[in-house]
């Protein structure tokens, strides 16, 4: 053991010049609002063998905005549910984002890779489900690479119960999300996201299905400005959204 020691410590500080290469000149805090309403409609494709094939449009728009349309995703996904407790997923969203300015689709369009499983268990009107799903976005747009990432890593975790009302089509619906990032610049892997929810699913008949609900959007980001070759600024920004959602979705 005695033998690893400097080892260990020549390591840290090379990890240490690593990722503290520019020194930060200055910190500030940003603390911001938001109102929004997010309208979401899916299309679900069932087949043999457990393959579920969905799409999906979302739109989500800003209130008391100059620029009320903010961004519009477009996925396609399919999940394989190998037993009644487990099932794996993979899709792809097509972001479009309106408040970047038309002129250049590599500013407006990103793109989005995800993989997840999901764990569930129904226990008496209680359905609980656990999800781990890793995402990966992608900018085509220039960037400075000693301040932004090409490629976001994220890990997206999400606990949900959903309560049947006995006799009723209706559903209790309450969630909650944390994001972790996993390569932020110089800082690798923090907390970014929490996503409280609670809503009420109306199972209209078979095939239609419409849900409401209020999340709590906490956003925090650490942003970097380089000053010049050896100083950076870096910001703490603290975003606050209180979000509508309005979801309809089709079972075929």
């Amino acid at each position: 053991m005695k033998h690893l020691r400097p080892i260990i410590i020549a390591c840290l500080l090379l990890f240490s010049s690593v990722l503290f290469a520019q020194e930060i000149a200055s910190q500030d805090s940003t603390s911001e609002q938001f109102a929004k309403v997010h309208m979401i409609a899916s299309f679900v494709k069932s087949f043999d063998h457990g393959l579920k094939l969905t799409l999906e449009e979302e739109m989500r728009v800003a209130l008391e905005s100059k620029q009320p349309f903010k961004r519009l995703h477009t996925t396609v996904s399919l999940a394989y549910t190998p037993i009644e407790y487990l099932s794996f997923s993979a899709g792809y969203v097509l972001k479009l984002y309106g408040d970047k300015g038309w002129n250049d689709p590599n500013k407006f369009l990103r793109h989005r890779v995800n993989v997840d499983a999901t764990g569930q268990v129904a226990i008496g009107q209680w359905k609980l489900s656990w999800r781990e799903r890793l995402m990966l976005d992608a900018r085509t747009d220039e960037v400075n690479p000693l301040e932004t990432n090409k490629v976001d890593y994220t890990l997206r975790s999400r606990l949900q119960a959903v309560y049947a009302i006995p006799n009723q089509p209706l559903s209790i619906v309450a969630k909650m999300e944390v994001f972790n990032t996993l390569n932020a610049k110089y800082y690798g892997q923090y907390i970014s996201e929490l996503r409280p929810e609670i809503g009420l699913q109306w199972k209209v008949n078979k095939k239609n299905t419409l849900n409401l609900a209020y999340r709590y959007n906490y956003k925090y980001d650490r942003k970097i400005t380089m000053l010049d070759d050896a100083y950076a600024s870096l910001t703490h920004a603290y975003v606050h959204k209180h979000v509508m959602l309005l979801t309809y979705k089709f079972d075929w």
